[in-house]
């Protein structure tokens, strides 16, 4: 009895607590780690409670708000995807002269090209690591709907051939390929005809600022949901999952820094020194990390593009700006292929060439526009996991240890923007350098 009774006093105290903490308007980050702390506690107190009808109660309870939030955390994906990338691409510069044409296709094509980099060494480094050995698909996570088919009939669901039957059947990479093509030909019709575009334009913009504002309302709950599922994986798998989480920051960690290497061998290659960047870039680096937002960096960014590096003008505001809502190595393309190899080592399955393809491909399209949004890591991981036709839930595995791999993510996104600036820049200066000469 006395087990029970403490039990149930400790649950009270957690949801109270958490709830607190929120009224004080403390970070959301700090109360995702208070939660999984609680939930930890929670998760082994529940080991040594009798198993009785209280047991399947609370067990009953954990589900419900557990699977709720996963629930609403998956509501977010349909519209956040038409809504981000269609904003993302009617605001590619406004200006139509040639010169923002050609930094835009550079810069768009180089953030994109280097997530689907970032993304083949998240896979290989995931695999190297075995993360998510050891573990089980825990109950709340949903299972696949059916097989995966091969590589060229995976492409060709991808096409939105019926638009609202992708939106119901939830087929996410066709839904950002449907966007992408309403934001290309909004753009078009923008140049045609400036005046029919702007209720339009105006409408967009009301409605992606709408689901920002729901995304930051549901994501407010991940206390709650990070206590519920961390404490029934405990219980259900034991320390097992403590050291598989370790395993899988250690992995990000050591993904993050050869995408670093390879932003630094791309400079090098156009005859930049990595030393001479790294003592300049050193700043926004910094803020990046500590504050974990690309957005909150992007004044710091664009004055060390102008003062440190002396880039164009339009470059280190343009580039910057777009890398702040484009691509995203490690959100985008690490994080979300990590995932992808945890699932498969848990669900015992091979990674195959066309998986590795797939993901690649799937991570460099849905990273347009998903970045400039709440969640961004965790929206891109679940396009990635449900357009494999994998179990959208295992994010729930990783979100409470999120703060601690976030802080290397925000660097590592921010470390590419300024690389593929300075590169847009030598590029821009290379005819009147050859001119010169």
């Amino acid at each position: 009895m006395v087990f029970e009774l403490l039990d149930i006093f400790f649950l009270i105290l957690s949801f109270y607590l958490l709830k607190d903490l929120k009224s004080k308007n403390t970070q959301l980050s700090l109360r995702i780690i208070f939660g999984l702390i609680l939930g930890t506690v929670y998760g082994f107190l529940l080991k040594i409670v009798p198993n009785d009808l209280l047991l399947t109660i609370v067990k009953n309870l954990l589900y419900f708000v557990g699977h709720a939030y996963l629930a609403l955390l998956k509501m977010l994906v349909i519209p956040l995807i038409l809504t981000s990338i269609i904003h993302a691409i009617l605001n590619l510069g406004s200006d139509n002269g040639s010169y923002v044409k050609k930094i835009s296709f550079i810069s768009v094509g180089m953030l994109l090209g280097m997530t689907s980099l970032a993304s083949l060494i998240g896979l290989l480094i995931g695999k190297v690591f075995d993360v998510g050995k050891g573990l089980k698909i825990p109950e709340i996570a949903a299972m696949p709907a059916h097989a995966y088919k091969g590589f060229v009939e995976t492409l060709l669901g991808m096409l939105p051939s019926n638009p609202a039957a992708v939106l119901v059947q939830e087929n996410t990479i066709a839904v950002v390929l449907l966007a992408v093509f309403f934001g290309v030909a909004a753009r078009k019709l923008d140049v045609a005809d400036h005046d029919k575009m702007n209720t339009f334009r105006q409408f967009i913009a009301s409605l992606f600022a709408i689901v920002k504002s729901l995304a930051k309302l549901i994501l407010d709950l991940t206390p709650y949901g990070i206590f519920a599922l961390i404490s029934l994986l405990l219980f259900e798998q034991g320390i097992a999952i403590l050291w598989s989480l370790l395993n899988f920051i250690m992995a990000m960690y050591v993904a993050m820094c050869l995408v670093f290497l390879m932003h630094l061998t791309i400079l090098i290659f156009f005859r930049i020194s990595p030393w001479k960047y790294l003592k300049r870039a050193i700043n926004p680096l910094f803020v990046a990390f500590t504050t974990r937002s690309s957005f909150g960096t992007l004044p710091i960014t664009e004055e060390t593009l102008r003062d440190n590096f002396k880039t164009n003008q339009v470059i280190a505001t343009f580039v910057p700006s777009i890398g702040a809502s484009i691509g995203m190595n490690a959100c985008a393309g690490i994080f979300p292929a990590m995932l992808v190899v945890m699932t498969l080592t848990i669900m015992q399955q091979p990674l195959t060439v066309n998986t590795v393809l797939m993901v690649m491909f799937i991570n460099a399209v849905a990273s347009l526009g998903i970045s400039g949004i709440p969640g961004t890591a965790y929206i891109a991981a679940t396009i990635t996991l449900t357009s494999l036709n994998l179990p959208y839930a295992i994010v729930a595995l990783v979100q409470g240890i999120d703060p601690i791999i976030d802080m290397g993510r925000t660097a590592t996104n921010v470390n590419g923007v300024m690389t593929t600036a300075l590169v847009v820049d030598h590029l821009d200066k290379m005819p009147a350098e050859l001119h010169r000469k």
